[in-house]
């Protein structure tokens, strides 16, 4: 059995992993939109400024765009190297939607990145815009990838379980790709994504504003960042309380954990699940001992749904089949996710989530009355760490929800990691935060140095 100590930094691994990536992919998402957006807005206008909006905040993107890129190479080499059984058993469904959305939308993204940062004078117009187009098309699709693979770990369909190899075979392709789950959080992330651009672009107008400087610039990106803003932290906080009610018929504990409701009844289910589970792993042994009479399969059929709850067992009892009920009980009360953190992270999340939503309010009536009291500025600059707050802690309620699953009903995390050492799992932690603790003050740096450089930054470096 893989040690406590061992899971745990596992788990803090992907977690700094995961933090940086949900720092930078959805704002690298939601600023190809913006500057799609803009620069459509510009042409169909003729306005002759446009141009020089675009570079500012096409600069800003490219920024992101390299953090993510980063963050998300880090985010598929964790897969291989901190979880090689999860690679193993779930590799097929997981590996097949980050291929083709990730390495698709990538690859995508990087061939018209060029073009759009510097191909302005030997573009332009229609042309240049079809080049931002593929960029956000890209960017999108790398998203799509990383919801639907998320989205598999929620809700496993279109994969079978292979008796021999242990694994999850991919079955249906379509079934991933549709997952009603992946794309009902793939909507979700993408809306909170188009949030948390237009409220990065709204704080930084803003600031811009309170010093009168940079009035060309900011005031065409405040207005469009404010309509933007509204529209998206509107529907994503609609659709992400569809989106929870919507995993609930497969998440219940997850539901429960949210309102601070008790479970009994579902802890009840799960120590029934558990019991079939241990029978579903007795007769897996059987089956793979070559005994195929066709009456075994018929029961391992009925029963393999619960094999996954059977494999709870093996933090406590390596053998399954000879668990104990004190065993059965400990694996029961583990089969719920952790209720504070999820109740506590869930009010956060809807508190920064109206938090945001007041300010895109009050910037859009500045916005109409022509009104700019500084106030009114002050309150959308620093409100710029509260859709990002309210992204992660999307993210949070989302994946550590899960728990005590990487792939719901299938596999427990404990179950998933490498056989590493802890000194091997604590070197790489270290590793992992001071590359991410740099990356971030660099990030952070050259970000204030473009702000600071406002229009006169998006001269520098024209058209190769």
């Amino acid at each position: 059995m893989v040690s406590e100590t061992v899971i745990e930094l596992s788990r803090s691994q992907f977690a700094i992993n995961a933090v940086q990536h949900f720092l930078f992919v959805p704002l690298t998402v939601g600023l190809s939109f913006f500057l799609l957006v803009l620069e459509t807005w510009g042409l169909a206008g003729g306005r002759g400024d446009y141009q020089t909006l675009c570079r500012f905040w096409g600069k800003l993107f490219a920024l992101s765009f390299g953090l993510s890129l980063a963050s998300s190479v880090a985010m598929l080499f964790q897969f291989g190297g901190n979880w090689s059984y999860f690679a193993h058993y779930a590799g097929d469904a997981f590996a097949g939607p980050v291929l083709v959305g990730v390495l698709a939308g990538l690859f995508t993204a990087a061939n018209a990145l060029g073009w759009m940062l510097y191909g302005w004078d030997r573009l332009g117009g229609f042309p240049h815009l079809l080049a931002t187009l593929a960029v956000c098309l890209g960017c999108h699709l790398i998203l799509f990838g990383f919801s639907v693979a998320s989205g598999w770990m929620q809700y496993p369909v279109g994969a079978e379980f292979d008796v021999q190899a242990l694994r999850m075979d991919m079955a249906d392709w379509r079934a991933v790709l549709c997952n009603p789950v992946a794309l009902a959080k793939f909507a979700h992330s993408l809306l909170s994504s188009y949030a948390l651009a237009a409220g990065f672009v709204l704080a930084i107008s803003a600031y811009y504003r309170l010093r009168s400087a940079e009035t060309g610039l900011s005031g065409p990106s405040y207005s469009i960042a404010v309509g933007l803003g509204l529209l998206a932290i509107v529907a994503t906080l609609l659709l992400g309380d569809a989106g929870i009610y919507k995993q609930s018929s497969f998440q219940r504990g997850k539901l429960m954990a949210i309102n601070g409701l008790p479970a009994d009844d579902i802890l009840a289910q799960n120590r029934q699940r558990i019991e079939n589970g241990v029978r579903a792993y007795a007769m897996l042994q059987q089956l793979r001992d070559d005994n195929p009479q066709a009456q075994l399969w018929e029961e391992f059929g009925a029963a393999k749904a619960d094999l996954g709850y059977g494999l709870l067992l093996k933090r406590w009892r390596d053998g399954v089949v000879d668990a104990s009920p004190t065993q059965i009980e400990q694996a029961a009360q583990a089969s719920l996710p952790p209720a504070a953190p999820l109740y506590w992270g869930h009010k956060a999340m809807i508190v920064f989530g109206v938090l945001a939503l007041v300010t895109f309010l009050t910037a859009g009536f500045g916005v109409v009355t022509g009104s700019r009291q500084p106030w009114v500025l002050k309150s959308a600059m620093y409100a710029l760490p509260a859709t990002w707050l309210a992204s992660v802690g999307g993210w949070f309620i989302s994946e550590f929800g899960d728990q005590p699953w990487i792939v719901v009903d299938i596999l427990p995390t404990w179950l998933a990691v490498s056989t590493l050492t802890t000194s091997d799992l604590v070197l790489g932690l270290a590793v992992y935060a001071l590359a991410y603790s740099g990356l971030l003050a660099l990030a952070i740096l050259l970000a204030m140095q473009l702000i600071k450089q406002g229009a006169a930054s998006a001269q520098e470096g024209g058209d190769a």
